[in-house]
């Protein structure tokens, strides 16, 4: 330990950033000393890019060892010449509850950076809730969606009944990340919810009653399902298409059989959009009782309680699973992909799959997750196998199915299912 002390002393930069990143795990209170004279920044460093990274990871350092010495150190750096020092320092700062840290906190919501503002909302949250929660409400009228976004994932996790009219006002937000955001805020007020939610459904705006409606489908209360099943089929459906999808999709996410009669109706609906999303609910309300959801806050979808579902999070896996009754196999897994678009990805599983000697290799456009997407699948002598492919925000998702051709057959309503009701936090 001694040594790594004396590490970020070194000559060689890189010495030092290795230390102050070994230092940063280990936590070790007796280097507090030494980490905030790390931390310093001084004129000549601006020429020495790689400094910077020392300082942001002291900053983490202090913040994992809590030492109430790093605290004007930390505050100091909040001025630091490199915004990842300084986003380093706000998060730290959440180690420090106490008035001087809440103070210094606050003076950076207004920042011109968003980064900044976003992390001094979240870090500002962790120290005082109510304040945070105050501040998160204002945050949802920022210029920036990243803001607007961490604002209302706060709102998410702190909000209560008091916030229902700010986000019910918010949720036409431009941005779709930050629409998603509100309406899973305003889902954690369930019940109370519902009713303010059913008296704006005849807004003007047919994005607004799409959002309202999505919010709706989430809570899950049957209350909402008479005036559902208006919008969706009949005479006095609503006049947009995609909000009659959306309402097919809450109506199955809500899953009372009531709504199978006007389901079965909107399938002779004239969009293709709006037939979809109504065979989709039908299955879903086929399969309700068999269902459980999966949600660890990244990726959520619903999936048959009599399979088992691991969750590995091991870099690009993210969830593992079988059905041991049926030799059914599933795997979710991720890979950032800047470069690459989906069917670039699916051409590459075309030609492994090729490679391997499968036979029947075919694929078909899908939408997942709102994204355009591909379903990929070949057979060898004993199984079949399904994937589905998507791009989201950098990363390519697929998701991988495999077992004996009669069992992955019988559980295409299942895997449907899944596709239909999954969604990547990101």
């Amino acid at each position: 330990m001694h040594g790594l002390r004396e590490a970020l002393e070194s000559d060689d930069y890189t010495v030092r950033l290795d230390a102050a990143l070994a230092l940063e795990e280990l936590a070790d209170e007796q280097s507090v000393p030494s980490l905030i004279d790390a931390l310093r920044y001084e004129e000549w460093q601006r020429d020495y890019p790689i400094l910077g990274g020392v300082r942001a990871a002291a900053a983490r350092a202090l913040g994992n060892i809590g030492d109430p010495r790093a605290v004007e150190p930390l505050i100091n750096a909040l001025e630091d010449q490199d915004i990842d020092v300084r986003i380093s320092a706000l998060r730290a700062l959440a180690s420090f509850r106490n008035e001087r840290s809440v103070a210094a906190v606050e003076g950076y919501l207004n920042d011109p950076l968003e980064d900044i503002r976003k992390n001094a909302l979240i870090t500002l949250a962790e120290l005082d809730p109510e304040r945070g929660l105050k501040q998160a409400l204002a945050a949802l009228n920022d210029r920036s969606w990243v803001v607007r976004k961490a604002a209302a994932r706060v709102t998410r996790n702190l909000g209560d009944e008091r916030c229902l009219e700010v986000l019910i006002d918010k949720l036409n937000d431009p941005d779709m990340e930050v629409r998603r955001q509100i309406v899973l805020a305003v889902v954690n007020l369930g019940e109370s919810a519902v009713d303010p939610l059913l008296e704006k459904l005849s807004d003007p705006s047919w994005q607004t009653r799409a959002v309202l409606v999505e919010a709706l489908g989430e809570i899950g209360s049957e209350r909402a399902v008479p005036y559902l099943k208006r919008m969706v089929s009949g005479r006095k459906r609503d006049e947009n298409r995609y909000v009659r999808g959306k309402v097919a999709e809450a109506l199955g996410l809500i899953g009372d059989p009531d709504a199978l009669e006007s389901l079965i109706d909107a399938l002779n609906d004239p969009y293709l959009f709006v037939r979809r999303k109504a065979r989709a609910a039908i299955d879903l309300i086929d399969v309700e009782p068999y269902l459980e959801r999966f949600d660890n806050g990244e990726i959520s979808f619903r999936y048959p309680i009599f399979w088992d579902l691991l969750e590995v999070k091991d870099g690009e896996k993210l969830i593992t699973g079988s059905c041991k009754e049926h030799g059914l196999k599933i795997s979710v897994k991720r890979r950032e992909a800047a470069g690459v678009t989906a069917e670039e990805f699916s051409d590459i599983l075309i030609e492994v799959l090729n490679m391997r000697g499968l036979f029947n290799v075919t694929r078909g456009s899908v939408t997942v997750d709102s994204e355009h997407g591909y379903m990929v699948t070949g057979e060898t002598k004993k199984d079949r196998i399904v994937s589905f492919i998507f791009k989201k925000k950098g990363y390519i998702y697929y998701i991988y199915f495999r077992g004996p051709l009669e069992n992955i057959t019988r559980s295409y309503k299942y895997m449907r299912v899944l596709i239909n009701t999954l969604h990547v936090e990101i």
